[in-house]
Formats: C-alpha cells, sequence, structure tokens
C-alpha cells in the first residue's frame, strides 16, 4: 500500500473541517440559487443572465475544490491517477472558473457603470444581439487559454525508499503542477506575470474604478425614478454590482498577497508548519467563501429572486408578479427618469385580468433613451 505525507495541524483543520464544511454550504446554497435564476420569470432578462453565469462559475468552483480537499491541496494523494489529475488539473479547473466569475463581474459592473455615466452609448450596445452570450463565449476561452500552459506542463513522481519501485508501494506519490515547474527561465517569469496581470491585477483594477464610479453616481443622484412602480430596481441593482464586486477585493486579498510576495517551493510545505502556508490556507478558505456570498446580496437586495426563492423553499406560496421582474424602459431628463407604467386588459376578455405594461411618456425636447432596470 502507498504510503503519505504527515501533514500538519494547520492543514488538517483548513482541508479536513473548515474548507469542506464550506465546499458543502456553497453546493446548496449555489445550487437553489441556479435553480431559481433558471426559473422563467427570472430568466428572460439580461442582467439576470449575467448573473446565471456567475452561479454557475461559483458552483464549479465549488465542485472543483473537492479535489483540493481530498489531497489536501496535494499533501496526500492515494493513487498515481490521483495524484496525474491533481497535477494537470486540480488548481487549474478551479482557476479557469473562478477567472470566468471575476470577469463576469467586470462585464456587469461594465454594464452598470455605462447605465449610469454613458446613458446615450449604453443602450446603442444593448441592442446588438447576443450581447451577453458573445461576451461569455470569448470570456470563457480566453480564461481557458491563459491557463492551458498550466494543465500541460506537469508531472508526477513517485518518492520511494526502494530502487524501480514503479507502482510506488514503499514511497508516496508527489504531484508537481505547472505552477511549480515553470520558475527557472527568463520566459517563465515574463509569462508568470502576464498571467498575474490578466487574472488579478488588471480585473480587479478595472472593478475598482468602475465600482467607484457607480459610488460617485448614487451619491450625486444619478440614480433617481420618479413615477416608477418600482423607483429603487436600479438602485438595487447597482448596490449588488458594488456588494459583489467589493466582496470580492476583501475575500480574494489574502490569497493575492500569499501569491504576489509568498509563494514558493517549500521541500516541506505539508507538514513544517510554515508561517506562509498557514496565510496560504486562509487564503483559500477567504477565496471560497466569496462563491459563497453572492447568493445572500441577491437574495437581500433582489427583490424578485427574494420572492421566487420563498416560492421555490415553500415559504410562500404566491406568485410572483411580473411587474417584479420586467426590464423598465425609460427616457432620460436631467439626472432622473420619466417612468409611465401602464395597465391594459388582456385580449382574452377575461375580467380583471390585467397585463403591465412600462411606456416611456413621449418627450418632444429630449431623445429617450431605453435603459435595462432589473430590480
Amino acid at each position: 500500500m502507498n504510503e503519505t505525507l504527515e501533514v500538519d495541524v494547520v492543514h488538517m483543520v483548513t482541508y479536513r473541517r473548515v474548507l469542506p464544511f464550506l465546499v458543502t454550504l456553497g453546493l446548496v446554497t449555489n445550487l437553489v440559487a441556479l435553480v431559481v435564476l433558471c426559473r422563467p420569470s427570472l430568466r428572460h432578462t439580461k442582467v439576470n443572465g449575467y448573473l446565471i453565469v456567475l452561479t454557475v462559475c461559483d458552483l464549479l468552483v465549488c465542485i472543483f475544490y473537492i479535489p483540493v480537499i481530498t489531497t489536501i491541496t496535494g499533501c496526500v494523494h492515494y493513487s498515481y491517477m490521483d495524484a496525474l489529475y491533481f497535477a494537470h488539473f486540480g488548481w487549474t479547473l478551479v482557476g479557469v472558473f473562478q477567472t470566468t466569475g471575476i470577469y463576469t463581474i467586470l462585464w456587469l459592473s461594465l454594464d452598470r457603470f455605462m447605465a449610469v455615466w454613458m446613458y446615450d452609448l449604453y443602450p446603442r450596445i444593448q441592442q446588438k444581439p447576443h450581447v451577453i452570450r458573445n461576451r461569455m463565449i470569448v470570456t470563457g476561452i480566453c480564461c481557458v487559454t491563459i491557463f492551458v500552459l498550466y494543465m500541460i506542463d506537469a508531472t508526477v513522481v513517485c518518492v520511494s525508499k526502494v530502487d524501480q519501485d514503479q507502482e510506488c508501494q514503499h514511497g508516496y506519490w508527489i504531484s508537481i503542477s505547472g505552477f511549480q515547474l515553470r520558475y527557472s527561465k527568463q520566459w517563465h517569469r515574463v509569462f508568470r506575470i502576464i498571467f498575474s496581470l490578466c487574472i488579478r491585477w488588471i480585473p480587479s483594477t478595472l472593478l475598482l474604478g468602475f465600482n467607484v464610479g457607480l459610488v460617485v453616481g448614487v451619491a450625486k443622484g444619478r440614480l433617481s425614478f420618479p413615477s416608477a412602480s418600482h423607483p429603487n430596481a436600479e438602485r438595487n441593482l447597482v448596490t449588488i454590482t458594488i456588494c459583489i464586486t467589493f466582496s470580492y477585493i476583501f475575500f480574494s486579498f489574502p490569497i493575492l498577497v500569499y501569491i504576489t510576495a509568498f509563494a514558493s517551493k517549500l521541500e516541506d510545505r505539508c507538514s513544517g508548519l510554515h508561517s506562509k502556508e498557514i496565510l496560504r490556507a486562509v487564503g483559500n478558505c477567504f477565496q471560497l467563501l466569496e462563491h459563497i456570498v453572492h447568493v445572500f446580496f441577491m437574495a437581500g437586495l433582489n427583490l424578485a429572486f427574494r420572492k421566487e426563492l420563498k416560492v421555490f423553499l415553500r415559504l410562500d406560496q404566491s406568485t410572483v408578479e411580473k411587474e417584479d421582474y420586467v426590464g423598465e424602459e425609460v427616457s432620460r431628463r436631467g439626472k432622473g427618469y420619466q417612468l409611465t407604467p401602464k395597465l391594459e386588459r388582456s385580449t382574452n376578455g377575461t375580467a380583471g385580468n390585467l397585463r403591465l405594461d412600462h411606456s416611456v411618456t413621449p418627450n418632444p425636447s429630449t431623445r429617450n433613451t431605453m435603459l435595462e432596470l432589473d430590480p
């Protein structure tokens, strides 16, 4: 039978206690959120398309964290195939979907920023067909491409007390990922800098810029909706975007510090109780927690999502009214918007069956600007 490395108490507590709880919580909450977001009443809005993609990424991150837990982040391998999988895909698949989620948040922030500050350009972009789908396809391809090198360039070795121990019966397997292999040559260092910029620093900087702009827009009162049936719809959506962004920055900070300043090869990293590994363990917990809190932001700030969630959990038997999630059509007037909700009877002649039609009040002096607003 294969031997295994000894593991210190920090690794045992983190990867055998804390992370399994967080993964279980993340799987349950994100699966429920995905089911709710895919309900017909919510699925049709463009903004919820971003939220669906983000939730799928969060769910997949939780799933691909399972091999990280079972191997104690590569410290314990029970077979050659176990070590081979972790070497090639253990952290790379987690990274692919984390990065896809980051850029999904970036697209969402860009749309909200343009809706607040570039209200003439925003509707022209949104009217193009399949905007979200095309963005997500390009984002997914780019995220996979940047991790491909680390997926391919990995290896597994056997540390054994016996020579020619092909099955490693008297030793243990060690997985060496592309992140560990590519340290020596100059182009390795250049690629690592580009890699770090693409998956962390560039999206983080843009996210911070867009969301500071959103905060300033809220402070300056650029989100004003007189006469709207749901006057806080866009404000709530902007608040969700800001909360998701700053939760990403906060929860990703420890692992970002580790990767930037302390990531290095340690011979006894699994048993040596190093301060770097403690920081890495904390960073991994925070990083996973960031993929759980998005659901709570949606439940707390999105009225339609909260109502559908209650229906799904059998806490509320009533159905959600259509006007809670339809896109609002608005015209720009100064700093605010003019909305005119209009009720029309359905064509089937049924008494009391009304259809909500949000139409824009004509204004000859100004050109109508269409903004999609989701509560």
